[in-house]
């Protein structure tokens, strides 16, 4: 989906949803929801945050991008429980048309076509980056296990289609670049054994121990793509001070400015829109060589960034918002529990790896996904 469509049907559902009126039983379902509250802070902390900005088109760049959130407890209104099958299996087809259509560029049956939108002749993650991609297609794969053996309403066949899927999504994800991806799959994979067994330890946690162990250095030797990206990072990580500019330097360099810019504004931080002032004063003064990150809007860091813009209060709304959705999975007993904590979890790994809270498609990920997993159906429809 292009950025285009995704927020003109976004915009649609909140035109239709204002049109529908009946705003105080709306009001009535989510105004409880520790969600709700949670994501009302977040924001409120932004525009609170302008009070100290002095870079207002910054600001306003921050604003469009984390506003969109406010659509989690409108979303939460909107989705329909004899609906959640139908959801995931739209989510499921979507990634199945996407990894077939990577199969294909990997193995040079489909053209490299503008289309596709690939950033190089080597590119095999068709319209989107390989940095969105590949955790989206670790997501899937858990969806997939949680079908396929924590339902029990699935036929023979059906299990077997979903295993099929999982082997070969899997593969893909393993031969495609996406070190975030693979990172958090082995965790969501960790996750899901210790659900399957359900209120035990050892078991789940020997278990969990030897697939970390076979899957990452299987992968690591059988995949090249793997192997280069896993070495390169390494590498750069090591040498960020001679490749500032490098994927891993860039990130070591980025942090390392923002612990500076935090130390300056541990409290408060530099306010909602000061970030690429701020980041390009002190780059210039620590890495001057280091141009990339100062073309960027963020820190590769959710939690950093956060602590940039509003200091300790950033960092507490972060945690705030992990913790609301911790709190109604607790207390939920929704059939799809286990894939709210998983949700969380992934979202709470992602977020140390990268900007992914102001990325386009994983902010729709996360209004759709949050909505759909975490609406207090009970509470809605009895």
């Amino acid at each position: 989906m292009s950025i285009a469509i995704g927020s003109a049907i976004m915009t649609l559902i909140l035109l239709l949803w204002l049109i529908e009126g009946d705003f105080t039983a709306k009001f009535q379902r989510i105004k409880y929801h520790p969600i709700t509250w949670a994501i009302l802070a977040f924001i409120v902390l932004h525009f609170v945050g302008l009070l100290w900005t002095s870079d207002w088109d910054g600001a306003r760049f921050v604003l469009k991008k984390e506003i969109k959130y406010l659509m989690v407890p409108v979303l939460m209104t909107v989705v329909r429980p004899a609906h959640i099958l139908y959801y995931f299996i739209a989510f499921i087809l979507s990634m199945v048309v996407l990894v077939g259509l990577s199969y294909g560029l990997y193995f040079d049956t489909i053209p490299a076509s503008e289309l596709l939108r690939l950033e190089d002749a080597n590119d095999t993650t068709p319209f989107v980056s390989h940095i969105v991609y590949s955790p989206i297609l670790a997501l899937t794969l858990y969806f997939l296990l949680y079908a396929v053996f924590l339902r029990h309403n699935l036929s023979t066949n059906q299990r077997i289609a979903g295993i099929v899927l999982f082997i070969l999504m899997g593969i893909n994800l393993f031969i495609t670049e996406g070190r975030m991806g693979q990172l958090v799959f082995l965790v969501l994979l960790s996750l899901f054994v210790f659900q399957y067994y359900r209120g035990k330890c050892l078991k789940p946690a020997l278990l969990s121990l030897m697939l970390l162990v076979t899957i990452a250095p299987t992968a690591y030797v059988l995949s090249p793509v793997m192997q280069e990206r896993v070495d390169q990072a390494l590498y750069e990580a090591q040498h960020y001070e001679e490749l500032p500019n490098s994927s891993v330097g860039l990130r070591v360099i980025m942090l390392l400015n923002a612990f500076d810019i935090i130390q300056e504004n541990p409290l408060f931080g530099v306010g909602t829109g000061d970030y690429q002032q701020e980041y390009h004063r002190v780059n210039q003064q620590n890495f001057p060589e280091a141009t990339r990150g100062e073309v960027l809007a963020h820190s590769h860091n959710v939690y950093v960034q956060q602590m940039v813009l509003f200091g300790v209060f950033g960092l507490a709304v972060m945690g705030y918002v992990f913790y609301a959705m911790f709190k109604h999975y607790q207390h939920s007993s929704n059939p799809l529990r286990p894939m709210m904590l998983a949700f969380a979890l992934f979202y709470f790994v992602i977020f140390f790896t990268d900007g992914y809270i102001m990325d386009h498609y994983l902010t729709f990920l996360f209004l759709w996904l949050g909505a759909l997993l975490f609406a207090d159906y009970e509470h809605q429809y009895g």
